[in-house]
């Protein structure tokens, strides 16, 4: 469990420091990132599917960052992609 916190926790911090550099940054992103990694982790303490939660917990291009970082493919167009608010994959 702690090998995939600290993989998505690289990838997340990477970006966002290649995102710092640039105008348009959010310099609340990466709390929010990690904040959104703490529920993917609840999620997978309760049985879900890793890839499942990461799809559930991120979109666009933060999700295919936490998919290359686990080693895995990008979501398919029938892989329901996350939200704004984090539903878990077990309910």
């Amino acid at each position: 469990m702690s090998e995939i916190r600290h993989k998505l926790e690289h990838a997340l911090t990477m970006y966002n420091e290649r995102q710092s550099k640039k105008k348009s940054y959010n310099m609340y992103a990466l709390g929010q990132y990690l904040q959104r990694i703490d529920l993917i982790m609840e999620d997978i303490r309760r049985g879900a599917d890793v890839r499942k939660a990461i799809i559930h917990g991120f979109t666009g291009r933060l999700q295919d960052i936490c998919l290359k970082a686990m080693g895995m493919e990008k979501a398919g167009d029938d892989e329901q992609p996350g939200g704004v608010v984090y539903q878990p994959v077990i309910k």
